[in-house]
């Protein structure tokens, strides 16, 4: 599995209207081509950015993809559609870690369901980056387990926008903030994560959190509050503050 990462960039008042006509006008194709839609998010502070997440089999898929964009009669039509709402895209391309849910396996459980996740960024020093991994999956995640927070994704970047030594890990967070306080108070009072953070300090030196927002009906990782498209009204997106973790 691989899978494309992508931070869209909207119009503003856009961005409810760009959700629904990527699920129309966009997404049918995409899956036909192999490319499956995991997660759509709104990210929070930066109001008008979005982070899509896609899982496909292999780099052929790719491929389809960029012959259907090169090609296809329909993906021009989007191309045209989609320039109506976005200001600006980029992509990366992320290997997963042995650990990482696949998308059946987040379809198949309510776990992975949340309205609010945390995204982190690490930029590993050389030549550690699968160390870190290793880690994250033995250590970290069944600590955060813990605390209240399931692992979505472990990746590492491959190709496209990424710069070396990327690791970007997802986690469940919580429904409300309130969630999240309690979650980060769990943390900073449990022994085993200070020992984390001096350990990890070593294998990544920098390290960005950020919240991500599970507000699309269609998307497999959302809040657990939205039901199906074809069951709910409109979504209102809110603005959300951004987050600092292991900060005392």
């Amino acid at each position: 599995m691989l899978y494309l990462y992508e931070s869209i960039t909207i119009v503003s008042r856009y961005q409810e209207e760009y959700w629904k006509v990527l699920q129309t006008d966009y997404l049918p194709e995409a899956e036909q081509n192999g490319q499956r839609l995991v997660g759509m998010f709104m990210v929070g502070i930066h109001y008008n950015e979005n982070l899509a997440l896609w899982e496909v089999d292999d780099w052929a898929t790719f491929d389809r993809m960029q012959d259907y964009h090169d090609n296809s009669l329909l993906a021009k039509v989007w191309a045209r559609e989609a320039a109506d709402y976005l200001v600006d895209w980029t992509g990366k391309v992320l290997e997963p870690a042995p650990f990482s849910p696949t998308l059946a396996e987040i379809k198949g459980s309510d776990t992975y369901r949340s309205t609010i996740y945390l995204h982190t960024l690490a930029r590993t020093a050389p030549g550690k980056e699968d160390e870190y991994i290793q880690a994250v999956g033995n250590e970290l995640a069944p600590m955060a387990n813990r605390w209240g927070m399931n692992l979505v994704g472990c990746y590492k970047a491959v190709a496209g926008t990424a710069t070396s030594g990327e690791v970007i890990n997802i986690w469940t967070a919580g429904n409300i903030h309130g969630d999240w306080v309690a979650i980060r108070d769990a943390s900073l009072k449990d022994p085993a994560y200070k020992e984390w953070e001096a350990k990890a300090g070593k294998w990544r030196p920098k390290v960005v959190y950020r919240f991500l927002y599970g507000l699309v009906t269609y998307s497999p990782l959302r809040t657990p509050f939205l039901q199906e498209e074809s069951q709910t009204e409109e979504v209102r997106s809110v603005a959300m503050p951004e987050v600092e973790w292991g900060k005392e």
